[in-house]
Parts: C-alpha cells; structure tokens; sequence
C-alpha cells in the first residue's frame, strides 16, 4: 500500500505522527511527557501498546510506521481467524486467504477506478491512531460474544468486560464500532430459545461495561466531552456534509462510493432476513448470521452518531465508516471458508498461500523499504542546517518538522493567530532551549504555512526577513525576544482552531 502514488503522505501527516512523536519523547525519560496533551481519544489501547512494540524494533520513527502497519493488519488477520474459530469454523488458513484477497480486491477497486480517493476509505489498516484500533477491538469483542453464545462461561464475559472498558476509555468509537453492535446481538440472540441465558449474561456484562467506561471518560479524559460538544454540530449540517462527500461529481469517486456502501449494505440486507426468521419462528442464529448482525449494527450506529452528531465535514472524515468495510470483510471471509469447507487439499493450499502471502510482504515490504517511502518535507531544507533551530509553526507541521529533522527543529506550535496550541503536542517543547539547555528556546523562525497573517503580525511584528522554500512562506527574525515574549504572554489555545 505505501508504494501507492501519496499513500505515505496519509501515515506522515501531524495527526497521523501523534504516537510517534509521544513516543520520540519517550525515549527521553517519563519527565519528557509531562507537558504533553494527549488527544480526546488518547488510543492508549490497543494503539499505544502496537506502536510501542514496533518502536522497540525500528530503528527510527519512519520504520516504527511501517512496523506499525504490519502489525495491525496482521492482528486484523488473526482476529479474523479467531471469530472464524469463534464461530465454529474449521478452516483458519482459508478464512485467513479469503480475508487478505478481499481485502485486496477492495484496493483494487477503489484505487483502480479513483486512485488516491480511495484511500480515504481503505488506508486505515496502516495507518496509526485513526480508530483501527476500535476495529480490532470490535474484532476481538465479537470473537468473544460468539463463544459465548455457544460455549458460555467466565472468561469470554470477563474478556467483553475489559475490552469495552479499556476499549472506551482510549477511543469513544469502541462504542459504535463494539459496545453497541455486541449488545444488539446479544439482545437478539436473547430473542432464540437456545441461547437466551448465555445472551443474557452477555448483553449485561456489555451494557455495564459501556455505561461504565462511558460514565468515567468524563472524570478521566473530560477533554473527550468538550470536544464531542464542540464537533456536535447537528443533524442538518451531518446530513449536508456527509451528502456533500458521498455524492461526488467525479464518476469514478462515485462509482468507489456506491460500490463501496453496496458492499456495506449486504450484511445489512442479511440481517433483515435474520430479524424475519425469528419472527417467522427461528429457534436460533446461525454462527454467520451473528456475524452478519454484528457487521450491520455497527455499521448503523456510526452512521447514526454521525448524522445526529454532525461530526462529518471532509473526505477525510470517511474514516468513520471502517465497520462498513473491515467488519463486512470479516464476514464475507467467514462465509467463503465455510461455503468451501475444512477439505484437506484446499486448507494445504489456503496454508500455502497464507505463507506466500507473510513471505512476499516480508521480502517486499521490509521496514528499511517502507521507511525509505516516507519523506521529509522539503522545507526542511531551508530550515534543518547543521546546527540546531527554533521556530514556530502551526498544528500540521509542528511534529513533522520535529521527527524529520532528528529534534534539530524545535518547533512552538500555534494557533492560526500566533498564540501557543496546546492541542495533541507538548508544550514543553517550547519552554527550554534544546540547544543550551538553559532559557527558553532562540526562536528565530515562523512557518506561515496555515497562519493568519494579520494576527500574526500584530502580535510578533514584521519579519526581518521572507524567504520562499518548496512553496512555502518561512519568516525569519533575528531578535528571539521579539518571539519569546509575545509567545510566553499569550493565552494558549486548547480546542481545535
């Protein structure tokens, strides 16, 4: 996928750098974290802990993200292989085949008919900290639930416990994506004779365990309702925003959206006829058709949190649709190991694909050559000389600038206005000076990339110097008080500008 023409640039942006720079001041010592502010969904689970073991073998930031994207998909793959064996099935190296070529033929179809467009839609795999973890999470939730449903007991309800909860409390798109689906599945197989006591038992460990995870997010992380409340923009304005992006004027970009929410609406459709046989009589779920449901409702409630919610502005917000592709996926995979079947020829040859496919990526997708797709930007050779720099620059270019230039640059990251943003970065970057490591740091540069000129100039004054590098407007200052002031006296920004 990072060979595609501007995929590295989705795992290389400021949002997508969030672990990786916490994790660059890690290395550090824990006093190098305090004046970090974490996102409202700080993805401490299972992000946090996936990222840290690619950090542990990489070599530098930029392998740390190819790492990193080999392993969810990975986890993904053998999720995948869990809710398989979860439901009954037999045949862990087809499901295994059947769900990597699916996935596959997504990439193919979206980027053969739209090329970059779709990866708004499919790059999320690979990507760090943009709610795949909530689909790995679901993943495992629903691996649970099936066992239970058939074998009930202990640990699979201990399991759906402590997933949701920590599941929650680092991401609120567990919810969605896992609370609520389970719970709807369990409330329906409740409704089948044979599995009614283990779905009980099910549906109240999973709504106690949401409630409870939802209750203490704002006695833990109150930053995540302050920015839910802000992003809460109502129902007219999700309705336009999501019409706006799903209905494209390019053909192509449309045909990837139609197809792509054709491919969402199956299980859909299947769990429709799922609720008319248990009207009709049904005395039980088939194991597909949990999965089916599963797939469906959580497809539904993000779709509804985002309509009621209004949290949709741009195609980049098309991350939030993840269970209509990646948990529909699991289920398709389910379906066509089980519609072949456990025959000894067809498993050796599933195995030996499954070891073609870990092969191949192993010698094609090794970290050295994912690392080598991501590149500085190209101001930074305008602003990383041999000695050490410090300047200020806005939200999307204060980590990068950090992490490319091995914490040559050190950025103060503002607002558009010029005041400092306390929003997904640490502050202490700003208070000493690297270099000397005594005073606050020389600031001797302002990137305008993303800055209101106005505000800017009002609060530091002209620049002694404009330079134009790869595009971009670099404001030099010779006096670092004429910075170090104004920035020390302003009232920091701590919601998204």
């Amino acid at each position: 996928m990072l060979r595609l023409p501007g995929a590295a640039d989705l795992l290389d942006n400021a949002d997508a750098l969030y672990l990786p720079a916490l994790f660059d001041d890690l290395h550090r010592g824990l006093d190098a974290l305090r004046g970090w502010h974490l996102t409202p969904g700080p993805y401490v689970f299972p992000d946090m802990l996936v990222y840290g073991l690619a950090d542990l073998a990489a070599a530098d930031f930029q392998q740390a993200i190819g790492l990193n994207a080999a392993l969810q998909l990975g986890l993904y793959l053998l999720l995948g292989i869990a809710m398989h064996r979860a439901a009954g099935g037999r045949s862990a190296p087809l499901v295994l085949t059947a769900l990597a070529m699916l996935l596959a033929a997504l990439f193919a179809f979206g980027w053969g008919l739209a090329g970059f467009y779709a990866l708004y839609w499919l790059v999320y795999p690979f990507v760090t900290t943009f709610h795949f973890g909530a689909i790995l999470i679901a993943a495992a939730v629903l691996a649970l639930l099936l066992r239970q449903l058939d074998r009930p007991g202990l640990w699979p309800l201990a399991g759906l416990a402590a997933l949701l909860l920590a599941g929650v409390l680092s991401d609120s798109f567990v919810l969605p994506y896992a609370a609520v689906p389970a719970l709807g599945l369990a409330l329906l197989c409740a409704w089948a004779p044979q599995t009614r006591h283990a779905a009980l038992a099910a549906a109240a460990v999973v709504g106690t365990a949401a409630l409870a995870a939802f209750l203490l997010q704002g006695w833990i992380n109150p930053l995540n309702g302050i920015y839910r409340r802000q992003l809460d923009l109502g129902i007219g304005y999700g309705l336009s925003r999501l019409g706006g992006v799903l209905w494209r004027g390019d053909m192509a970009e449309l045909a990837v959206n139609l197809g792509l929410i054709a491919f969402a609406l199956l299980p859909v459709i299947r769990a429709v006829a799922v609720l008319r046989g248990l009207a009709a009589g049904t005395r039980e779920i088939a194991a597909a058709d949990r999965i089916a449901v599963f797939a469906a409702v959580a497809s539904l409630a993000i779709l509804l949190a985002v309509v009621l919610f209004g949290i949709f502005r741009d195609d980049s917000f098309l991350r939030y649709f993840q269970p209509w592709l990646f948990l529909t996926a699991l289920w398709f995979a389910h379906l066509a190991a089980e519609r072949v079947g456990p025959r000894p020829g067809l498993s050796l040859i599933g195995a030996g694909l499954a070891v073609l496919l870990v092969v191949g990526a192993a010698l094609w997708a090794r970290p050295d050559q994912l690392a080598a797709r991501i590149q500085p930007p190209p101001v930074l050779a305008c602003l990383a000389p041999a000695e050490p720099i410090a300047g200020l620059a806005s939200y999307w270019w204060a980590k990068p600038l950090l992490l490319h230039s091995g914490r040559r640059i050190q950025p103060a990251q503002v607002a558009r206005n010029g005041a400092p943003y306390h929003w997904i970065m640490n502050q202490d970057w700003a208070g000493q000076d690297w270099a000397s490591d005594a005073g606050a740091p020389a600031f001797a540069f302002i990137l305008m990339d993303g800055l209101n000129l106005h505000a800017v100039v009002a609060r530091y004054g002209m620049p002694d110097r404009v330079e134009h590098c790869a595009g971009l407007s670099l404001w030099r200052y010779d006096d670092p008080d004429r910075l170090r002031a104004p920035l020390a006296a302003a009232k920091p920004v701590t919601l998204p500008d």
